[in-house]
């Protein structure tokens, strides 16, 4: 991580503690070990956020290369399930065949 991306996030770490610090209620006694209680819904607004957010941040391939990591997705999982199923198909008949000899 740069230093420039470092204190992005500094920054942003700061910001989400000040708007965290003003949402939550403060109750005394409260289940929660610092004392402060945050709504559920207030906790799903705030994951929506974060999520919409990150996904802003997110580099998505651009069509071209959205072709090419499928067909590189399709074909590689093609000559494996091939050669899963051809390994498949010896060892049980060679397991078969083996019973065979044995039981006479």
């Amino acid at each position: 991580m740069n230093r420039e991306m470092r204190r992005m996030a500094e920054r942003e770490e700061r910001r989400n503690k000040q708007q965290g610090d003003r949402r939550r209620t403060q109750i005394p006694g409260s289940p929660g070990g610092d004392g402060s209680v945050t709504g559920r819904w207030a906790r799903l607004v705030q994951f929506l956020r974060e999520v919409r957010v990150e996904l802003s941040r997110v580099n998505w391939p651009n069509r071209r290369q959205m072709i090419a990591f499928t067909t590189v997705t399709v074909i590689t999982t093609s000559v494996l399930t091939g050669y899963v199923f051809l390994v498949d198909l010896a060892l049980s008949r060679s397991v078969l065949a083996g019973i065979r000899a044995l039981t006479g």
